[in-house]
């Protein structure tokens, strides 16, 4: 598993092969239908890849924002476990990995916290600790009928959106009239499975891997006025992830005794994952002029990982080996109701509310066993960045020299609570609508973000004798990544039957169970209130919007502020904070057609970024040396500013799209942790908390290029069809070191400087085929105070192939290969020596391919 030039280059070449033998063996296309109009909704019949992209070309020619476009069958076709995975697929659009998969959203380079998340509109809650990022792992790809992403705000879209608004769009049973069922089944299986992982509450290790989703719908009454949509989803994967975390300065080739304090963090986590949830949606539509809808949604994702650690470090005490598991519930819950009412001729009311709750539920439980005696000695050899220890001491693998450090099980219980409400008001803005037109709304939401853990840390056992891992060191047989020894691994189930029995052994920490448990809890309540205008003037060939929205956000927060050492429970104090500010946010977007063929689309926006709700409710901290460390309830949004042109030209006879676009963002109030001088019941005293302190800046090109048919070609070649996008990014900020000092950089944290994508398919008679490509440039995942202690995702490159074949114009066999050329992530650091810099590796995982095999079915 070397990621050395030569064999990435290999893998290139096999994915081009792979490429060029489906054309070769393709037979003619596809049937491929864009359905018609009925009762005034479009019928939803997507059929092939170049029907996906016309509809999705269509939808970004008929609507006046700068946005992408994604249709359901264009990512329910690609081996997409998860929503974030189907948004890289578009320009400006970055896919946040956690482990081998998408959790978040970033857009045009900003963190995800600057996206805003809806559901039919609805804002959808998070399934995360304490930030703003929108967790969407739990929703596979397959439950929606589509994605929008929209770059440019207009004041009806919510203004918490610098970076961007990405929306859920769900299936509709007007979308085909009377009965209808779509099902797809998969079984698969992945070429990661080395890591031992069977018990530890786990039910098995390794086997096959299933992914199932369906939906049916209906309309009935004596008009088709109602409507009943049901879609569900089951899916179950087992891989197993093998990372090295190495941490050193060391760049010579040969072996050679390892620096002082250098540490190597070996380790696997097995896993299984299981995602389930369905959608009931209940939909009346009498006549065109009505309609109303009901639904109700529940996703869930549950892991069972385990997380099986072997530290090597020349520091006394430092080595151990550990054990974590991490059972994750993380459910979301979203019932949204809503109507569109046009009660005369281009006047149209419409209102929705809705409710959504997610949680994130861990009940883990992590025991550690240290070496003891003197430190480990050990050779490193450096090569192709990534250092290998040799000669180590025997010690290092005896589990009789591992002496029990603590026992710290613990619960993490986030919930995020959102509701909405909301009413708005157009005049002459209908789709055939010309000159002047307006429209108003009122949008009331309320978010509560509750968080709690609970933690007992066993810090000693007392026992009459030791307590060494010999007595529960499992045996296994596994040699981890980049190392020649077998790893110890804990016995958890052994080790848990131990401490049940002699459980007034070991000895309670209460200081750090207390901090833990009482001090890290938290309930952050936001209220919003925002109001909107706008007037938009459309004529044959223009639209142009413009007006304003303001919001007023208020906050309450319930925290604990703790003085002294926590040991006992009067040390903790309940305490209270409210603040309150109000943001005024204009707009304008004009899209021009120059031709018929060329559209010209200008938009300038504000939008703001509110702080994270941990940043509001972190605990207050009374330190021992009187200086006090918590969170801040008077921070200040961010205020972003965006300035956004594009030029696109549609190919004609509805072949494609050939589309420039360039964009500008600036923002104030940015947030670092600063220390500052207050005076506390009359006496000065030093405050770390958070504070608005900075700018940033960042600026993009965005290229976009679909040919559905590469009909310049003779014969079967020009059933080719391709389609590709690349994104440039240049940004500018500072930011503030643990030392208090500033540092300007060119980039955003987490930003790529470059986003490409490209993919090949090929359509006909009953085959379709399609490979696609995601490049994701080298990414600064943490920013230090000087360069040395940066750190950087290397680039990655995923290849992902799908091949189709329709055995009738019901069934088809589908087979898919997720990460075709076995990427895997690597994390570096650079040090200069000898006048050169080198690229150390401070992070590899490795995950391995996923390979399906199922059929999908359509009655």
């Amino acid at each position: 598993m070397s990621f050395s030039a030569t064999s990435k280059t290999a893998n290139y070449l096999l994915a081009t092969v792979s490429a060029a033998v489906l054309g070769a063996v393709a037979s003619p296309v596809l049937a491929q239908e864009v359905g018609t109009q009925a009762g005034g909704i479009d019928e939803i019949v997507v059929l092939g890849y170049r029907a996906q992209n016309q509809r999705s070309v269509a939808t970004k020619r008929e609507d006046p924002r700068i946005a992408e476009f994604l249709t359901s069958d264009d990512i329910g076709q690609q081996p997409d476990y998860n929503i974030a995975d189907s948004f890289r697929r578009v320009p400006g659009v970055q896919t946040v990995f956690d482990e081998d998969e998408g959790r978040y959203v970033s857009v045009r380079g900003l963190n995800p916290s600057y996206t805003l998340g809806s559901f039919d509109g609805a804002t959808m809650a998070t399934a995360e600790r304490g930030g703003r990022q929108l967790n969407m792992e739990a929703i596979p790809s397959t439950a929606v009928g589509g994605l929008d992403v929209i770059k440019s705000r207009t004041p009806d879209v919510d203004g918490n959106a610098i970076g961007g608004t990405v929306n859920l769009r769900t299936r509709s049973a007007f979308d085909q009239r009377g009965l209808y069922a779509v099902a797809n089944a998969f079984v698969g299986g992945s070429n990661s499975t080395a890591v031992p992982g069977e018990g530890y509450n786990r039910d098995g290790d390794d086997g096959l891997n299933y992914r199932f989703d369906g939906a049916i719908s209906t309309t009935f009454g004596d008009q088709d006025q109602f409507g009943v949509l049901l879609s569900a989803n089951y899916s179950v994967k087992r891989r197993d992830q093998e990372r090295f975390s190495p941490n050193h300065t060391m760049t010579n080739e040969t072996p050679a005794p390892a620096a002082p304090g250098a540490a190597f963090l070996y380790q696997g986590y097995p896993n299984t994952v299981d995602r389930y949830g369905a959608t009931l949606k209940l939909e009346f539509k009498p006549s065109d002029s009505f309609y109303s809808f009901l639904t109700a949604s529940h996703y869930q994702q549950d892991d069972n990982e385990l997380r099986l650690s072997h530290q090597l470090q020349n520091t006394a005490g430092s080595s151990f080996v550990r054990f974590n598991d991490f059972p994750l519930e993380k459910p979301l819950t979203i019932v949204n109701t809503g109507f569109d009412w046009s009660p005369a001729e281009l006047h149209r009311i419409t209102g929705r509310a809705s409710y959504s709750e997610a949680t994130f539920l861990e009940n883990s439980n992590q025991v550690q066993f240290n070496l003891t005696g003197a430190a480990p000695t050990f050779n490193v050899a450096v090569r192709d960045g990534t250092p290998y220890a040799t000669d180590i001491s025997a010690r290092f693998t005896d589990p009789t020299q591992y002496r029990f450090q603590s026992y710290s099980p613990y619960t993490d219980d986030s919930e995020d609570m959102v509701s909405e409400v909301q009413l708005d008001y157009a005049y002459n803005r209908e789709a055939y609508s010309l000159g002047w037109g307006f429209q108003a709304g009122v949008k009331l939401r309320q978010t509560e973000r509750d968080n709690e853990r609970t933690q007992t840390v066993y810090s000693a056992y007392t026992g009459a004798t030791p307590l060494t891992l010999d007595a529960f060191d499992t045996g296994a047989s596994y040699t981890p990544l980049y190392a020649s020894f077998n790893q110890l691994i804990i016995d958890f189930d052994a080790f848990n039957d131990f401490f049940q029995a002699n459980r007034a052994s070991f000895t309670v920490n209460q200081a750090s169970t207390n901090i833990n448990t009482i001090g890290s809890d938290w309930v952050v309540t936001e209220d919003v209130l925002a109001l909107y205008a706008l007037a938009e003037h459309r004529g044959e060939r223009h639209r142009f919007i413009f007006g304003g929205r303001w919001e007023q956000t208020e906050t309450d927060i319930d925290r604990m502020r703790r003085q002294g050492t926590g040991a006992s429970l009067a040390d903790f104090t309940p305490v209270s904070a409210s603040a309150e500010y109000d943001n005024f946010l204009p707009s304008a977007t004009l899209s021009y057609d120059l031709t018929d063929a060329i559209k010209l689309r200008l938009a300038y926006s504000e939008g703001v970024g509110r702080p994270n709700p941990s940043q509001l409710g972190s605990a207050e901290v009374l330190n021992n040396d009187g200086s006090i460390s918590r969170g801040n309830a008077d921070l200040q949004a961010r205020d972003g500013k965006s300035y956004d042109a594009s030029l696109e030209y549609y190919l004609p006879g509805n072949n494609g799209l050939m589309s420039i676009g360039v964009f500008h963002k600036k923002i104030d109030n940015e947030i670092y942790t600063l220390l500052t001088r207050e005076v506390i019941d009359g006496t000065e005293v030093d405050v770390s908390q958070p504070q608005n302190a900075a700018e940033a800046e960042v600026s993009g090109l965005e290229l976009n290029f679909i040919r559905n048919n590469l009909d310049f070609l003779p014969g079967i070649l020009s059933d080719f069809g391709v389609s590709a996008n690349a994104t440039w990014l240049n940004a500018e900020t500072s930011v503030l070191g643990s030392n208090g000092v500033s540092r300007d950089i060119d980039f955003l944290p987490g930003q790529s400087d470059f986003l490409g994508n490209a993919a090949i398919f090929y359509e006909r008679d009953g085959f379709r085929g399609r490979i696609s490509y995601a490049y994701v440039d080298d990414a600064y995942t943490s920013v230090g105070v000087t360069p040395a202690t940066d750190r950087v995702l290397k680039a990655s490159h995923q290849v992902d192939l799908q091949a189709r074949y329709a055995i009738n114009d019901r069934v088809e066999i589908i087979g898919e290969v997720r990460n075709l050329i076995d990427d895997e992530k690597v994390t570096y650091r650079n040090v200069e020596s000898g006048g050169r810099n080198y690229e150390l590796a401070t992070d590899v995982s490795f995950y391995g391919r996923q390979l399906w095999a199922g059929v999908a079915m359509r009655f």
